[in-house]
């Protein structure tokens, strides 16, 4: 089941420059990962300090193990510097289910 991740940040007005560096790094190595299948980075239309990180993965599990690597938490001891807030993290599913 492939899922999207929605991964938002809000980052302090005068270090985006380095966010953006950050980012990119952290987008290269999530591509290396087994279950990785593309991301695309939002920046806040009226709001430019918020950034949102969509990815998509072949499964939860697949994005489980990418979010646990030591590399992300390298990556997000360096991003949590110049972030105002903690991340904020939501997983999707595919398609719809209606409850039952």
């Amino acid at each position: 089941m492939a899922i999207k991740v929605l991964i938002k940040r809000h980052f302090k007005a005068d270090h985006l420059d380095t966010a953006s560096k950050i980012l990119i790094r952290a987008r290269y190595e999530a591509m290396k990962m087994e279950g990785y299948i593309a991301s695309e980075t939002w920046q806040g239309l009226h709001a430019p300090s918020w950034i949102t990180v969509v990815s998509m993965w072949q499964s939860p599990e697949d994005w489980n193990h990418w979010y646990n690597s030591l590399q992300r938490r390298d990556l997000l001891m360096e991003l949590e510097n110049i972030m105002t807030e903690g991340e904020v993290i939501e997983l999707y599913a595919m398609g719809f289910q209606q409850a039952v």
